[in-house]
């Protein structure tokens, strides 16, 4: 199975969130799935491909080329996918994965998490989404989409669209 997982490349974040991002990782490889993801070599995404690589899976980067160009790419990837820019990459990240995960992390992230919401909404894709909640990191943004939902900007279904575990091994097993 050909898993994307949505995350940061900041490598600000609290070890904390790296942890949780290698453990992810390191199940995936052991399940044998797929990691698809941004292809960064920094943060929580070197972190997770680490994890993946680790626990023996396989690993592709989806990645723009000026990025890649940049030196920016994991180095221990098995697939390197190169795109003309963000959009592209994000597209090419949604076509080839079964479902998804998002770990915590930044505006990348949160661009990637709603349009992959707004693409299911509009019924062009229907694979699944589950967000791994370090700490209670997505309680926010999932406490606007049920605002969203109170207010009829957003249906009920859709909002159900979005599932959230506590540990990577509950997004994981979501997800099977």
């Amino acid at each position: 199975m050909n898993v994307c997982v949505y995350c940061s490349s900041s490598d600000r974040v609290a070890p904390r969130y790296l942890e949780v991002a290698r453990e992810l990782g390191q199940l995936l490889g052991e399940r044998k799935n797929n990691l698809v993801f941004g292809g960064g070599n920094t943060g929580s995404m070197n972190a997770l491909a680490e994890g993946v690589k680790a626990g023996g899976g396989r690993v592709i980067a989806v990645i723009p080329t000026w990025m890649h160009e940049k030196g920016l790419t994991f180095e221990g990837s098995d697939e390197i996918v190169q795109t003309d820019d963000m959009q592209i990459r994000r597209m090419t990240m949604i076509k080839g994965s079964d479902v998804f995960i998002g770990l915590p992390g930044g505006l990348g992230t949160l661009e990637e998490i709603t349009e992959n919401l707004t693409m299911r909404q509009l019924d062009l894709h229907d694979k699944p989404l589950c967000l791994v909640d370090v700490d209670g990191f997505w309680k926010p943004m999932l406490a606007f989409f049920d605002q969203l939902n109170d207010g009829g900007f957003l249906l009920g279904e859709h909002r159900d669209l979005i599932y959230s575990e506590p540990t990577a091994a509950d997004a994981l097993n979501r997800l099977d």
